[in-house]
């Protein structure tokens, strides 16, 4: 066991592993042979020589923030808890560790390799007070190929089944509009019953010829009425629900729109490489820092626009948010 603060063995060899991992250098390597002997920042300065590349100017500072993190973070469990609690603030608006989009850094891979050990014993009680940190742990161990260096964090899900409004059938709406018709027809009919037997007896012969002339007129009338007919019935096939692409996305960070209060923007990935970014009114229902790391039903196939000259991918509902544990 390392003492209080400083980094054991075994973590400095899953640091140097990772690296070279993420780097793509050979585990032959000097430097991820034989690490007893240096620091954290000795072994990533070695090993990104070794692949030659280098960190940009604007984020070596941020780099060696996080690596003086992981050489300090604590074994005793409260201490452990604290430290999490700093880097779940760090994590509040950011998808990995150097804001670099969604791709992560050599940052993220040295807390990951750093922390790995003490988070993954923490019970659900515990993992539910760092939800940022678990969101970012689960989004590095499955876009980073660590091979089998670390044992998957387990993370529990609810199950989140969308609610679709039933639209009505286009059989229905037929049924309705022939029932609607017949009721006209028969009172026409009973009226015209009525209008005949007042009728004087000498006139009835008038009143037949004006009645099937009346009948050689509605012919044409009800002709006109199919087509009508028929376009409410297309017209109901173009509103079915069946057109919306519904699909179930994570989302991965929000925020509140620059413009609008009662508006939130969202990254949310639905699968597709890439997340979409969607302004939503879920403001009202919940704080950026609820939203993230929870599931949503997310329609995309709408034409993107900008909302209060924000970009819009999508449309999601306030009633179908679900928690992610």
């Amino acid at each position: 066991m390392a003492a209080n603060g400083a980094v054991s063995v075994e973590t400095k060899r899953k640091i140097a592993s990772a690296l070279g991992k993420h780097f793509s250098v050979s585990p032959q390597s000097e430097s991820l042979s034989d690490v007893g002997n240096s620091d954290v920042k000795s072994l990533y300065s070695n090993i990104l020589k070794l692949s030659g590349k280098s960190t940009p100017l604007n984020g070596q500072d941020e780099v060696m923030k996080w690596i003086g993190f992981s050489e300090s973070f604590p074994q005793d469990s409260k201490a452990c808890c604290q430290a999490l609690s700093r880097l779940d603030d760090e994590l509040l608006v950011k998808s990995v560790l150097l804001a670099n989009g969604l791709t992560p850094s050599e940052a993220d891979v040295i807390v990951f390799s750093a922390i790995h050990s003490f988070v993954i014993g923490l019970p659900q009680s515990e993992k539910e007070k760092f939800l940022h940190v678990f969101r970012w742990m689960d989004y590095i161990q499955h876009k980073e190929d660590f091979g089998e260096l670390f044992e998957k964090i387990p993370l529990e899900k609810d199950e989140f089944v969308p609610q679709v409004r039933d639209a009505p059938s286009v059989g229905k709406l037929e049924a309705d509009l022939n029932a609607k018709k017949i009721g006209q027809n028969t009172k026409k009919a009973e009226a015209d019953q009525t209008a005949n037997k007042s009728e004087p007896e000498n006139s009835k012969k008038k009143v037949q010829a004006k009645k099937e002339s009346t009948e050689e007129k509605k012919k044409p009338t009800e002709e006109k009425k199919k087509p009508a007919t028929t376009e409410v019935l297309e017209k109901d096939k173009e509103l079915s629900v069946s057109l919306l692409n519904l699909q179930v996305g994570l989302i991965r960070k929000a925020w509140k729109h620059p413009s609008a209060d009662s508006l939130l923007v969202e990254e949310i990935d639905v699968g597709e490489g890439k997340v979409r970014q969607v302004v939503s009114g879920l403001a009202k229902y919940y704080s950026p820092e609820q939203l993230t790391n929870r599931r949503v039903v997310l329609i995309t196939n709408v034409k993107p626009g900008k909302l209060r000259d924000v970009m819009s991918e999508g449309l999601t509902e306030e009633n179908n948010v679900a928690i992610a544990d």
